[in-house]
């Protein structure tokens, strides 16, 4: 039996967030495509992460992005194969992921393609409703 909130199944919200992580996740791989960047979505969600701070360990950008380690784990492998990443060594089951001069030099297109996909979003929304729902994300990670 299906559960709901007023006028809201929640099956049908369930996969309208999900089409929308998709829809999201397709938009940004355009715009990335489209400033000249051969890197992919999670890819790039490693590289934010590590522009924001630089040391961090793969199970750190683990948690701070919500892909499992194994997933980091191969982006960062990748990154660091494109000579956008170098690792160091912390233990036989841990790395520090820091940034090179070549990801420092398209760290700019980077943030620019960052600026792009939040003002899409901006437009879709009203401040207000962009804060609830902000706010709604957080109560759904926050709930775990």
């Amino acid at each position: 039996m299906k559960k709901t909130r007023g006028n809201i199944d929640s099956h049908t919200l369930g996969c309208k967030v999900g089409r929308a992580y998709q829809v999201m996740l397709s938009q940004l791989a355009t715009a990335l495509k489209e400033a000249g960047l051969a890197i992919t979505t999670s890819e790039y969600l490693v590289l934010r992460s590590v522009y924001s701070k630089e040391g961090l360990q793969q199970c750190e950008i683990s948690e701070m992005i919500g892909k499992d380690k194994a997933a980091v784990c191969r982006c960062v492998a990748g990154l660091e194969s494109k000579g956008l990443l170098a690792t160091e060594s912390v233990s036989h089951k841990c790395l520090k992921v820091y940034l090179t001069d070549k990801s420092r030099e398209i760290e700019s297109v980077i943030m620019e393609v960052a600026s792009g996909r939040h003002m899409a979003l901006m437009a879709l929304t009203t401040p207000g409703e962009l804060e609830i729902f902000s706010d709604v994300l957080e109560k759904i990670i926050g709930s775990k």
